[in-house]
């Protein structure tokens, strides 16, 4: 929806809590809270991951509302091996597009660069959570550009976050409140959760995705060097690739057959015997002193 033409400071009609019917089989795998029936924990490998979260409220199951413990137990007792489950959700987010414009960047040579960005409002909602649940729900990640502005860096792939926001988006606003720095951002963002229950967030998004901030900020001799250092890189893993490895010299001679090689080994029957001196003239006896010991023979 385009609100470029009421202007960018009206009113946002918020939407309410919103409901949902799941499918989910038998068991769920989670925990829910007595009396509020709100659901506290969910196991990573359980039919409800990635379908039901923290903080949902089950309504119903199968059509039949949720008023004690002993209408749940009866209805998981059923012979049936799945189920419809109404959610209200705690965490949900939606988005207003406002206006695509062309952005201008003044580069140190004193040119001009035109970015076309679309300009839209995020709206993320979530009721009771801890700030620290906060964090892990929306899995924002922020760093800052070439030009000290808020950046998307990354987004949990499960998070709130990752439904409207890309890597490379800036962030311009929280509430109508132009934010310059992450501390700013945060307070911001934690106030308005306290306070209302969601935050508003003014994003400014590249129309092309696949182009890269900082690639377009970057002098373009820059780009044309890395560009070569890339593909010559490229082209040395494909040449390793390529090659065959050298055989290995062999340690064996070569032309030598082993009966060639090889020697008879054989036993004279013969007696040597080799006269010792001592033996039958004890002056050739040498003398030795106590403690020290001559191998001289």
């Amino acid at each position: 929806m385009d609100d470029s033409k009421n202007g960018w400071s009206n009113s946002w009609n918020h939407i309410g809590p919103t409901e949902e019917t799941i499918i989910l089989n038998k068991p769920f795998g989670l925990r829910v809270q007595k009396n509020t029936w709100k659901i506290v924990y969910i196991d990573q490998y359980g039919a409800a991951a990635n379908l039901a979260f923290v903080g949902d409220t089950i309504l119903s199951i199968d059509n039949i509302e949720i008023h004690d413990s002993i209408t749940l137990e009866a209805i998981m007792q059923k012979s049936t091996t799945r189920a419809f489950v109404k959610l209200r959700r705690n965490a949900y987010s939606h988005c207003r597009r406002i206006q695509s414009t062309v952005e201008t960047l003044k580069m140190k040579s004193e040119t001009k660069l035109l970015r076309a960005v679309n300009v839209y409002r995020v709206c993320i909602h979530a009721e009771d959570m801890l700030p620290q649940d906060e964090n892990d729900l929306l899995g924002l990640s922020i760093s800052y550009d070439a030009r000290e502005r808020l950046q998307v860096a990354s987004t949990g792939w499960s998070s709130l976050a990752a439904i409207h926001l890309r890597p490379g988006d800036t962030i311009k606003e929280v509430n109508h409140h132009p934010v310059a720095s992450k501390t700013m951002l945060q307070y911001w963002m934690s106030s308005s959760m306290e306070k209302n229950g969601f935050v508003e967030l003014l994003i400014h998004s590249n129309v092309d995705q696949n182009i890269i901030y900082d690639e377009l900020e970057m002098p373009e001799d820059v780009v044309i060097i890395s560009a070569k250092q890339i593909l010559f890189q490229i082209a040395m893993i494909r040449t390793m690739a390529s090659e065959k490895f050298h055989e290995m010299k062999r340690i064996l001679r070569k032309n030598q057959s082993f009966s060639e090689s090889k020697r008879s080994v054989s036993i004279n029957n013969q007696i040597i015997e080799f006269p010792i001196a001592s033996d039958y003239d004890p002056k050739q006896l040498r003398k030795s002193q106590k403690g020290q010991e001559e191998d001289k023979t």
